[in-house]
């Protein structure tokens, strides 16, 4: 019985998409508390949002077991976080003479008792499995961090990084017309006839 009503949901194309979007609204809304995020959000198990104001565009897909441990998380649109990727940071004050550093960040109703600067990811980037990304960075749209890296500082727009720390490898496009030309499809044509739904 339970095959069969496996294989009429994905039969039924329409059904299916309401079925998950239906899921990703329980996940994304009820369990992590996120309050914003666009069309076509793509939320998998795992996932940890330590703060309610993460704030998602749309086509996003989050990986596996991905961590959100910072206030004030913007994510733009056709964003790619592969699975267990961190963003983190910034939630402990280390130069507090006679506190311990473990009574310096969260505390136990889970508010910071520091300040965290935030970290935007522009439209169009893609993050590698296991990145960590460190509080007060901003990830220029087209970007793309290898698996594995260390985000510490700013990455410029269309630009491909990796290692620990994050370095630049290369360009992502070979001209300055066809970053231009990306630019321009993404922002104009590709997600408007979504919004009008």
């Amino acid at each position: 019985m339970l095959g069969k009503i496996k294989q009429l949901i994905k039969s039924n194309s329409t059904f299916a998409n309401y079925a998950r979007r239906c899921k990703t609204w329980l996940y994304a809304t009820v369990r992590c508390g996120i309050r914003g995020y666009g069309h076509n959000l793509q939320f998998n198990r795992g996932v940890v949002v330590c703060f309610r104001d993460l704030k998602i565009g749309h086509d996003v897909f989050v990986g596996y077991d991905c961590y959100f441990g910072v206030q004030n998380i913007q994510i733009g649109n056709y964003v790619q976080l592969a699975p267990k990727v961190a963003i983190t940071g910034g939630d402990h004050l280390i130069e507090v003479v006679g506190t311990p550093m473990v009574k310096t960040g969260l505390d136990a109703s889970r508010e910071i008792q520091t300040t965290q600067k935030g970290v935007v990811i522009q439209d169009d980037v893609w993050v590698g499995l296991g990145a960590i990304i460190m509080d007060g960075v901003t990830i220029g749209e087209g970007s793309i961090i290898g698996a594995g890296s260390v985000v510490t500082k700013d990455i410029p727009p269309y630009t491909i990084f990796a290692g620990c720390p994050a370095k630049k490898i290369r360009d992502r496009f070979s001209s300055q017309n066809d970053r231009i030309e990306h630019s321009k499809k993404i922002n104009g044509t590709w997600h408007r006839s979504v919004d009008n739904k």
